[in-house]
């Protein structure tokens, strides 16, 4: 898996460099490393394209999603997509253009049922190796409906959270609330909102996107 392909100097003054490649935005003085240089992060926005989803749902769900991912941007995180409905599928993978999301989400189109567990799944298999700070953000319009859900569903967010993988949920009015709290990696992370604020809400999510410092070790 690629993230952040291209790699170019965003800033240089005499003896402080700033370069961003694959493994995120590094600063250097002097050629040496300095601690403290925040590391890029990578999200996968997990949108639920169940039939229940046609209509006004998933136009908000597009909107708010290539909202969110320049947002995300602004905080040094790259914004991957994978779809679901009776299956998951990579629509994208976590870059800093965004053309290639906004592709992707122009195809996006509803399908049938409401199989959580296997996007959840997927986007833990592409973070999982990631350094750096790694966040899902599932939206739904209603409970997962896969086999042996909701517990499949719950025990895949389990095992990314083990992971170091933070997980926010987003789900409208016809979603099952405490599904989707004990879902996220805390109660306040998962969140129930009406039909006509869901892209609003998506975009805003950006905020709660951890921006805790990484440390780059000093060789």
């Amino acid at each position: 898996m690629s993230k952040g392909r291209d790699v170019n100097n965003i800033s240089s003054t005499q003896n402080t460099h700033v370069s961003i490649s694959q493994k995120g935005i590094e600063i250097s003085h002097k050629g040496e490393p300095v601690k403290g240089t925040t590391k890029t992060g990578y999200v996968y926005l997990l949108v639920d394209r169940s039939a229940s989803m046609a209509g006004n749902k998933i136009k908000q769900a597009k909107s708010g999603a290539l909202n969110f991912a320049k947002d995300s941007l602004t905080k040094n995180y790259y914004t991957g997509l994978i779809q679901f409905d009776s299956s998951a599928k990579l629509v994208c993978e976590p870059y800093s253009s965004l053309s290639l999301l906004e592709k992707g989400l122009t195809r996006l189109k509803v399908g049938d049922t409401t199989h959580m567990a296997k996007a959840i799944n997927l986007a833990h298999g592409m973070l999982k190796d990631i350094p750096g700070n790694r966040v899902m953000v599932i939206v739904t319009d209603g409970t997962p409906n896969g086999p042996g859900d909701p517990l499949s569903s719950l025990r895949a967010g389990e095992d990314a959270k083990k992971s170091g993988i933070d997980i926010i949920t987003i789900g409208t009015d016809d979603a099952d609330e405490e599904f989707l709290k004990r879902l996220a990696s805390s109660s306040q992370l998962g969140v129930k909102v009406e039909n006509s604020h869901l892209g609003e809400t998506i975009t805003n999510s950006a905020k709660l996107l951890p921006l805790e410092v990484k440390q780059i070790n000093n060789k």
